[in-house]
């Protein structure tokens, strides 16, 4: 067995196993490992037959993400990865999309799930014109912010990446979560990093004022993932404007938007709830009984 940190070099790989895979679940997308890489403590590991993702949670539990699905791998590398489950150094595979839980007996596995680690996925119609009387309030403070001010949604290029910085500045100085737990960090790095990693970035503007970010990518044919939406609160309607011209201009080739967990975190929960999810993805912990 081969376990190494996951880095930049790892890219290729992992990219052409989790295109292979194709499925919606948030962790299945390289620059996500990348980027919060230090958080998860992110290894791979490779066997004679299989390669494997290595992290910890956030409930810190030590997990092994396959990067093939069950049904399509060779019985030597799944009997590999019960045999790296044996060991007792990871707790259960994770995360297990709900497709792939016949491949497991449950005589051997015992399965778990949590509702905090459930992707929130969004028809892009919906984002795009705020539709029906659930999506009233979220279109008021659209028209309101397009009504306002003089509004344009740009794509992220080298020259604008300080704009960026100042909107993340923003956000950290009104968000109530904490630095240590938040993504700021990581989102930072995103900016720094988001020609290297493939990422989709666009900024935000009112009457040329920097006032939002988002940064994102396809996940896979039908579903575009975003990492990070970042907005100035202090602007009534910018979050809506964000993503409703984001999803015009950039995600109108998807059927779906996923906006990942909420981590168990309220705020991030009724946030995400306030825009009436139309799937939840939910991703299974499988350990050996």
């Amino acid at each position: 067995m081969i376990r190494k940190p996951l880095t930049l070099e790892h890219q290729g790989i992992i990219r052409e196993k989790i295109d292979a895979i194709g499925i919606r679940l948030s962790e299945f997308s390289y620059p996500n490992l990348y980027l919060f890489r230090d958080r998860h403590e992110y290894h791979t590991i490779e066997t004679r037959n299989g390669f494997f993702i290595s992290g910890i949670t956030y409930d810190r539990k030590k997990y092994l993400m396959p990067m093939a699905s069950p049904e399509k791998t060779d019985e030597r590398c799944f009997k590999e990865l019960k045999e790296l489950l044996y060991t007792r150094n990871w707790d259960f595979l994770f995360p297990i999309p709900q497709a792939w839980l016949d491949c497991f007996d449950k005589n051997e596995f015992s399965l778990s799930s949590s509702p905090d680690d459930a992707d929130y996925l969004y028809t892009t119609e919906k984002f795009k014109t705020y539709p029906g009387k659930s999506m009233h309030r979220k279109k008021n403070l659209l028209n309101q912010f397009v009504k306002n001010n003089e509004t344009k949604l740009v794509p992220l290029s080298s020259d604008l990446e300080q704009h960026a910085r100042i909107v993340l500045e923003q956000w950290q100085k009104n968000t109530s979560q904490e630095f240590y737990r938040n993504d700021y960090t990581q989102c930072e790095e995103s900016i720094e990093k988001y020609q290297i990693l493939n990422l989709t970035a666009a900024l935000a503007y009112a009457n040329e004022k920097p006032i939002g970010l988002i940064i994102g990518e396809p996940l896979n044919e039908d579903t575009f993932i975003i990492h990070f939406a970042k907005a100035d609160i202090e602007v009534k309607g910018a979050y809506q404007y964000l993503f409703s011209q984001f999803a015009r201009d950039f995600c109108s080739d998807y059927q779906y938007i996923n906006l990942e967990q909420d981590l168990g975190i309220d705020g991030l929960r009724k946030t995400k709830i306030s825009y009436r999810p139309d799937l939840m993805s939910h991703k299974f912990r499988v350990s050996i009984k």
